[in-house]
């Protein structure tokens, strides 16, 4: 169910507009899903979207690995292979650049 009171969003003003165009069908849609949960269109409108654009933005911020990859990249992390020599020649270009990286 659309949590319609999760965020500090909805405790904000609110002045700023969005227009979408959309068709009949979405409009219905819109229509009677805030009247399923007794709200107010522009109610429904900002939790759902907030709720979406949360979920998108969490979906890209973290990876979920399998345990078999976990299990690679724990490995990698406890025993690197060895620098090539193209990361040798970035490290040394790197240096020459950066005078403090503390």
């Amino acid at each position: 169910m659309l949590d319609l009171e999760t965020t500090e969003i909805s405790s904000e003003k609110q002045t700023r507009t969005t227009q979408v165009r959309h068709g009949d069908s979405l409009a219905d849609l819109i229509d009677r899903a805030a009247h399923a949960l007794a709200v107010d269109k522009s109610v429904f409108l900002r939790a759902a979207i907030a709720k979406e654009a949360t979920r998108i933005l969490d979906a890209g911020s973290r990876h979920v690995l399998t345990p078999e990859d976990a299990g690679l990249f724990t490995a990698a992390l406890d025993s690197p292979p060895p620098p090539t020599p193209r990361a040798r020649k970035a490290a040394a270009a790197y240096r020459s650049r950066v005078a403090y990286a503390d």
